[in-house]
């Protein structure tokens, strides 16, 4: 399960090929032949480190498919954010990308998306952006259903982007959206539609890992996935607002009592707040379908890979909690000390299979979920 919450530490792979179902043994020791290594792991790593750790201990049948398409995802996501180019140039782009992943990356398509590498201060993100037509060749490889996911999860992801850039296209003034209607969409768009995605490509190359229906595994996914991305979003305020974006709805801070308009930094914050304890408590709610989900899969590298984002999530919560209410919404993260000490805790609960959501999500969730 991906979020954007930064994630990851190495653990043993050989403590994660512990399995009570024998149909997992060979999931989780055959090798992917047909995916690239150096994009697995190389450029993946160079990309996102903490999101390479966790995708490494996935069963090789879906690492590679789930790979391909966050690298993809990643790239278009780095050409919607190169602000040294005009919003329409990006919008058009965005729009030439959808085309390739039917019909294939022309080569004037792939001479403009490195062309926009100079604008990128990541290195990672420049060099996968000069490295995207391997790539598309990648996702050429995946077989016709699980290449069908990926390409409906990525229609779903540039809807998303190409929505943030219509509504945000310059860094001045500050915008926010209208209605709670529209965060809704947004939070679908950009990660409920990859928990659903994850729970498509699994039910194809690993049957039999859920212990639910793949349909209730599919809602359940996509609620996770927008609780994740509802938490970078409470994370990020500060940084969204220096841009020019404010992903609290306009009618809900209305609601919450601001009068005048929305700006930052604001005569009076508690509207502000009022909304952010609301999404909070919502979150809370996506966040206890993660933990159902958790639990509902046979697979242990599964399991490890879905708790660490939820892990981390949760804690990153706790510290949004504890922040002073009295002034501007401050940003929140945990140390990467705590990303270490979350590791090791969700290895554990992934070998175990004893799901334990902490104390403070206790009102959303069970105390903790164990299966057979």
């Amino acid at each position: 399960m991906t979020g954007a919450c930064s994630h990851g530490s190495p653990v043993p792979a050989t403590g994660l090929d512990r399995t009570r179902n024998p149909s997992e043994v060979s999931a989780v020791s055959e090798d992917s032949p047909d995916f690239d290594r150096p994009l697995q792991g190389p450029l993946l790593a160079a990309v996102s480190r903490s999101f390479y750790l966790s995708l490494r201990f996935l069963p090789p049948p879906v690492r590679g498919p789930l790979s391909v398409s966050y690298l993809l995802a990643r790239a278009a996501d780095t050409v919607a954010d190169v602000t040294a180019s005009p919003a329409p140039e990006r919008l058009e782009l965005l729009e030439r990308f959808r085309s390739a992943l039917t019909d294939g990356p022309p080569p004037d398509f792939l001479l403009k998306v490195s062309a926009f590498a100079a604008g990128v201060d990541h290195s990672g993100e420049r060099e996968l952006l000069h490295r995207l037509a391997e790539c598309f060749d990648q996702l050429k490889k995946l077989s016709p259903a699980t290449r069908d996911c990926a390409r409906r999860v990525m229609g779903h992801i540039l809807d998303g982007m190409t929505l943030d850039l219509r509504r945000f296209p310059t860094s001045q003034p500050l915008r926010s959206l209208a209605t709670d209607a529209e965060l809704d969409e947004y939070t679908w768009l950009v990660a409920g539609c990859v928990g659903e995605f994850w729970t498509d490509i699994c039910a194809l190359e690993l049957p039999g890992v859920f212990r639910e229906s793949p349909d209730t595994m599919k809602t359940l996914g996509g609620r996770y996935g927008k609780g994740l991305q509802l938490i970078n979003i409470l994370r990020d305020q500060p940084g969204d607002a220096a841009i020019g974006r404010c992903y609290l709805p306009e009618e809900s801070l209305r609601q919450a009592g601001l009068e005048g308009p929305v700006l930052w930094p604001a005569a009076d914050w508690s509207s502000w707040h009022a909304v952010r304890r609301d999404l909070i408590a919502r979150t809370r709610l996506f966040l206890a379908d993660g933990w159902k989900y958790a639990a509902s899969l046979r697979s242990i590298r599964l399991r490890f890979a879905t708790l660490m984002p939820l892990l981390i999530g949760e804690g990153t919560l706790a510290r949004l909690e504890s922040l002073p209410s009295g002034g501007p919404p401050e940003a929140a993260k945990i140390t990467r000390r705590e990303v270490k000490r979350l590791a090791r805790k969700a290895l554990w609960m992934a070998l175990t299979n004893r799901i334990t959501p902490p104390a403070a999500a206790g009102s959303a969730s069970t105390a903790t979920i164990t299966t057979p």
